[in-house]
């Protein structure tokens, strides 16, 4: 069996509505150990890519099977997968799919036999039984695929743009505090509010700006709920995710203040490269606005903090 064959046969029952590139990352990574995450090349490999080795268009090579084969972790991936059918309720029809590729399985460890099968695919491939080559024809194919998918990601109508209230809603309360928090942090005081900035107007300014961006953030996120629960339903969590991973570092260095903290993130944050985010294909639904303002969201989330306790 290839590989491509192996996830597309467990693409309905484990991708949890993922798109192709991403149930790679989750596949892939899932079955290596954590400790190798980081120094696993082929998960960082462009979208268009993992697409392809989903497709079965571009064939993992034998230096990357054999990477992932030694760091192999099978009970890593088991639980993953047990989680994934779990939530999909698809243990017979995975079962089933064993059954309908001929692979001999324990009906009470499912998981197991799939975890087994893919040692023994990564296997073929370092061994050469499994073919390593690519085919131009597909490639060419496969671009033009990509290339039409983007396309069409392009065309999508531009999401509702939701305006500023003149009040701050509840569900501003926990970012707003935080920027209230650096605006003190940066002054001095052990305490600032909204009363605070009828004496320091540079800040009333500046949170006026972040309430767009909080905003232009809030409207792709609505926009997503609004497509539907498609392909395209997690796109907002890949979209924070990708966020946080790429200002985490910048947070987490020395900072004069949480002012200047939170303006290092904020400038890191505009110049990302969200290429999971499929969206960003589109002009409508990526901008330095709404990367911003992801980051307010992932302040509400508790993922970031502009000002740190000394314990922290």
């Amino acid at each position: 069996m290839k590989f491509s064959d192996y996830a597309l046969g467990l693409f309905p029952f484990c991708s949890a509505g993922a798109s192709e590139p991403f149930y790679f990352i989750e596949l892939v990574g899932n079955f290596i150990d954590d400790a190798s995450m980081d120094a696993c090349k082929i998960l960082k490999r462009k979208e268009d890519t993992r697409y392809r080795y989903i497709k079965g268009n571009r064939n993992i090579s034998q230096q990357d099977a054999q990477f992932i084969y030694d760091h192999r972790d099978l009970d890593k991936f088991s639980a993953w997968l047990d989680d994934q059918m779990d939530a999909s309720d698809s243990y017979e029809a995975v079962s089933k799919w064993l059954d309908d590729c001929n692979i001999s399985h324990d009906n009470y460890d499912i998981s197991g036999a799939c975890a087994t099968l893919l040692e023994s695919i990564f296997l073929d491939i370092i061994h050469g039984t499994s073919s390593t080559s690519d085919k131009s024809t597909d490639f060419d194919y496969d671009f033009a695929l990509v290339d039409e998918i983007k396309g069409k990601i392009k065309s999508l109508p531009r999401p509702t743009e939701l305006p500023v209230p003149e009040e701050a809603t509840p569900e501003e309360h926990d970012y707003i505090c935080e920027l209230y928090n650096a605006y003190g942090d940066a002054e001095g005081k052990d305490s600032f509010d909204k009363t605070d900035l009828l004496s320091f107007p540079e800040y009333e300014e500046d949170l006026a700006d972040r309430r767009i961006d909080y905003y232009a953030a809030e409207s792709i996120h609505r926009g997503v709920m609004e497509l539907g629960s498609g392909s395209l339903s997690d796109q907002f969590d890949i979209l924070k995710g990708e966020t946080f991973d790429g200002v985490k570092d910048t947070a987490k260095r020395a900072h004069h203040n949480g002012y200047e903290r939170m303006l290092a993130v904020m400038e890191q944050a505009v110049n990302l490269d969200v290429k999971d985010y499929i969206l960003s294909d589109s002009p409508y639904w990526i901008s330095g606005k709404i990367k911003k303002g992801v980051c307010h969201q992932l302040v509400n989330d508790g993922r970031l903090k502009w000002v740190k306790k000394k314990n922290e």
